[in-house]
């Protein structure tokens, strides 16, 4: 008895113990560092607990809410401005860069890079005419350019884009504009394109054979310099382009008066039949152009290869005189899903006394169809043919084939009219796209060109192919 009252004696003292230390130790906080120096008696508890305070106060006030606030209250407007500035880069079939709120500017930065390889074989009749032409391979297009749109206030757009093929720097297109102008639509200044034709019309990434019919390299103004007026009517069903322009082929030693240069343009088209549920794939579209033309030193000249840039020119009315000239075209494009089916005609006449007036013609028809599911997009903005973007990208890893087009044309161009005597020249085209992406493209072409010009009459064989990039 008396052994186990010791025990529990010594049992009671050292609870008692137990209970003093831990109502005389220091307090715990959640710092194991200040734990430390509670214990050590360098801080007291409520220094401790003032600290961890303080630490929690500074940290509150340092928080991205509390700062945007404490901005907010000495200026709310600054720094949406700036954010507004911002330049935000991204990736949509080239380089595109906009401002932050993407409307106060943006534009892009892009190119274009067409190698052509080509091959001949003509019978001997032509290559009396044109001599022998070989092999050959070029950089048939070579191009950098940025454009863009600037909306602050009246919104001015802008196109510069350099041509390095060929040996030259030369400007291909370099224009401004002002949209969105009351009654008018929009204004265009600088070097462009002519209105007329919508093959002509369409970007050379766009188009469907790798060179442009006959007749629109015979009649085709191309690029000059000078202003023109755009407009889109009817919810995007209807356009219309008017310019005036000059010949810009003047060179400075003998620059010719504006009044004996001038070209007066127009183009206007329309969409009777677009099928809105179809996406984009089904319509039709039909269009008429005109150009007056006062001739450069009152000369004109009609002439054109076959549709291959690498060959000669294979018709040419040569250089004769003309106080005016004349052309007018109609255009038709109808795309029922995968089929394609395009059309132009174009007739030019000359007041030329001394060549008993002479008037010339032309004409193309072409079909495409697509083997994949893919179709030729409608640009409503100006009435031309817009980008292929393949269904399916070629892919490696088992992504898709991208887009295949089979291609078939016949165009002819009758240089031969009053006492002027180009040739006619009648070319055959069959050939296949393939579209690996919408940025990049390979195009085969297979053409006859069928040559009568006086006691020239023979045929050539032309293989092309072309490898296309473009940004």
């Amino acid at each position: 008895m008396k052994k186990r009252n010791i025990v529990w004696t010594r049992l009671a003292a050292a609870l008692s113990f137990v209970v003093l230390a831990a109502n005389s130790a220091p307090a715990q906080t959640s710092d194991p560092a200040l734990n430390i120096l509670i214990k050590k008696g360098l801080i007291t508890e409520q220094e401790a607990k003032q600290a961890i305070a303080d630490l929690e106060k500074a940290k509150a006030s340092a928080s991205p809410g509390a700062t945007n606030k404490a901005a907010s209250a000495s200026s709310t407007e600054k720094p949406k401005a700036a954010s507004d500035k911002d330049v935000r880069f991204f990736w949509k079939d080239g380089l595109n860069f906009q401002s932050g709120d993407g409307k106060t500017f943006k534009g892009k930065l892009g190119g274009r890079l067409q190698y052509d390889v080509a091959g001949f074989e003509e019978s001997d009749a032509v290559r009396s005419l044109v001599g022998n032409t070989p092999f050959s391979t070029e950089f048939r297009r070579a191009r950098l350019y940025t454009s863009g749109e600037i909306n602050e206030g009246v919104p001015v757009y802008y196109i510069l884009q350099m041509e390095f093929a060929g040996g030259d720097t030369r400007f291909a297109d370099a224009y401004l504009g002002v949209k969105d102008i009351p009654y008018v639509g929009s204004l265009q200044l600088g070097q462009m394109y002519e209105p007329i034709s919508l093959e002509q019309l369409t970007s050379d990434n766009y188009i469907t054979f790798l060179e442009r019919a006959l007749p629109i390299e015979a009649f085709s103004p191309a690029r000059n310099v000078g202003g023109q007026i755009q407009n889109v009517l009817f919810k995007e069903r209807m356009t219309y382009t008017f310019g005036v322009f000059a010949d810009d082929k003047t060179d400075k030693a003998n620059e010719v008066p504006f009044e004996e240069n001038v070209r007066f343009t127009g183009r206007i088209t329309g969409l009777p039949w677009y099928d809105q549920n179809s996406g984009g794939r089904r319509y039709f579209h039909l269009g008429a152009g005109g150009s007056v033309v006062n001739p450069q030193a009152d000369m004109v000249q009609y002439r054109s290869r076959p549709e291959a840039h690498l060959a000669p020119r294979y018709v040419d009315t040569g250089v004769f005189p003309a106080d005016m000239a004349y052309v007018a075209n109609a255009e038709a494009l109808f795309t029922y899903d995968r089929l394609s089916l395009q059309a132009e005609y174009f007739h030019n006449w000359a007041d030329a006394s001394a060549a008993s007036d002479p008037e010339f013609d032309g004409f193309y028809i072409f079909a495409s169809y697509f083997l994949t599911d893919d179709y030729r997009p409608y640009r409503n903005a100006n009435g031309t043919v817009d980008r292929v973007r393949p269904r399916k990208n070629l892919s490696f890893s088992g992504g898709g084939l991208g887009a295949w087009e089979l291609l078939a044309r016949v165009s002819s161009l009758d240089l031969n009219g009053g006492t002027v005597r180009g040739g006619r020249l009648t070319d055959y085209t069959a050939g296949l796209g393939w579209y690996l992406n919408p940025n990049t493209r390979v195009t085969f072409n297979y053409t006859y060109a069928d040559l009568d010009r006086g006691a020239v009459s023979g045929g050539s064989h032309i293989f092309q192919m072309r490898a296309q990039v473009d940004f």
